[in-house]
């Protein structure tokens, strides 16, 4: 099976087993910039650590920051890697209609997430 069609069973299952993404506990009046540098750093051990769920966990959540427009482009790239910043851009738009299905996953991971060509991608925000 390819990378595109294992994403795709993970996201047409069923299982609702989780119904919040974990709140990340930031020390009070941390500025976006801290926020992303902190998730970052978490999405950096899990991956280091082979904690799939988490790492997709982060990378969701550093996608939703990127989307919110709360820090600029430029911002962004001074703390995360182009490769981080791709993968949670397109972690955020896979599963921002659900987040929840991030823990119901099987075989997604942010490495295959990466992999996916562009038609797959727009196909996975575009069909669900």
């Amino acid at each position: 099976m390819t990378d595109f069609n294992l994403i795709l069973q993970d996201l047409l299952s069923a299982d609702e087993l989780v119904s919040e993404l974990p709140i990340i506990p930031y020390p009070e009046n941390v500025t976006v910039e801290m926020k992303v540098d902190i998730l970052y750093g978490y999405l950096l051990r899990a991956r280091k650590i082979k904690q799939r769920i988490s790492s997709l966990v982060y990378a969701y959540l550093i996608g939703q920051i990127i989307t919110s427009r709360e820090i600029t482009k430029t911002k962004i790239r001074e703390i995360i890697s182009e490769h981080f910043y791709i993968v949670a851009l397109r972690t955020y738009y896979i599963f921002e209609t659900e987040p929840c299905k991030i823990y119901n996953t099987k075989y997604t991971s942010i490495a295959m997430i990466r992999t996916l060509k562009q038609g797959e991608f727009k196909k996975l925000i575009v069909e669900l």
